[in-house]
């Protein structure tokens, strides 16, 4: 289990491979480094040197009760891929983790090769109506609720055992992250920014996704210069987990024609 020391915490990241094209994954919302097993483990490690981390107080990392913002988190990234020596490299976010992506991409594009953003959170923020909102914040630390959550974000469910363990690192989301992350996510609006993005993107969305609209997929593709889109039939919030070989193939066939 490997952990490096940023400025407020340690955080918790897993490498893999051995190739010469470094590329980061971050996570969502009651999510830790997990949630790209099915994935990583399907990249070449001859081509690919990956890296999954814990956002700060996720999965593995160092508790710390304040600064869950996504402008905090891109910070946090930022750190981390200067302690690995990370000079140029390919960032890849899942929904909430998306969002981070982006707002890490504004700041430091110059460091990205590539940017993949698969089912990312709306760059205008949740915008979640209030009894919504109320019921999602009252499932923080509730085992049951946390699984309703996590079972929404799949058209194909996983296999249990897989399941059970995605549940318990949603369920280790304590209240200050919990809660501070889904308010930031609301104010989250970087929209009007991203023209400003000019590093080779692609978008990834299912059909079957209930938890982001596609309205804010089309708001990412049409504002970021030259953005790729693909859809997934049939498939809902986690194309990485519900069809692993098929993001993989799309994912390396990108990185090769950014190159």
């Amino acid at each position: 289990m490997a952990h490096v020391q940023l400025k407020d915490f340690k955080m918790h990241y897993v490498e893999r491979g051995n190739g010469s094209e470094p590329i980061v994954f971050v996570h969502g919302f009651i999510s830790s480094y997990r949630w790209w097993h099915p994935a990583i483990e399907r990249l070449s490690e001859n081509i690919y040197h990956a890296y999954t981390i814990d956002l700060r107080a996720a999965g593995e990392s160092e508790q710390i009760e304040t600064s869950h913002t996504l402008a905090q988190y891109a910070e946090d990234l930022a750190q981390f891929v200067d302690a690995m020596g990370l000079q140029k490299f390919i960032l890849v976010g899942h929904s909430m983790g998306g969002g981070v992506s982006m707002q890490y991409a504004l700041n430091h594009q110059d460091r990205l090769k590539a940017l993949i953003l698969v089912d990312p959170l709306a760059a205008f923020g949740t915008r979640i109506e209030q009894s919504i909102t109320d019921w999602i914040n009252a499932q923080q630390g509730q085992p049951e609720g946390i699984r309703l959550l996590i079972m929404g974000a799949f058209a194909t469910q996983p296999d249990n055992d897989y399941m059970e363990l995605l549940v318990a690192d949603g369920v280790r989301w304590e209240q200050s992250m919990y809660l501070s992350t889904m308010d930031d996510m609301a104010r989250f609006n970087i929209s009007e920014r991203l023209s400003e993005i000019k590093v080779p993107t692609l978008v990834t969305w299912g059909d079957k996704d209930t938890v982001i609209p596609f309205p804010a997929i089309v708001d990412i593709f049409t504002r970021i210069p030259g953005c790729a889109l693909e859809i997934w039939h049939g498939v809902g919030h986690s194309g990485p987990i519900e069809i692993p070989e098929r993001f993989v193939e799309l994912l390396t066939r990108f990185v090769g024609e950014a190159s």
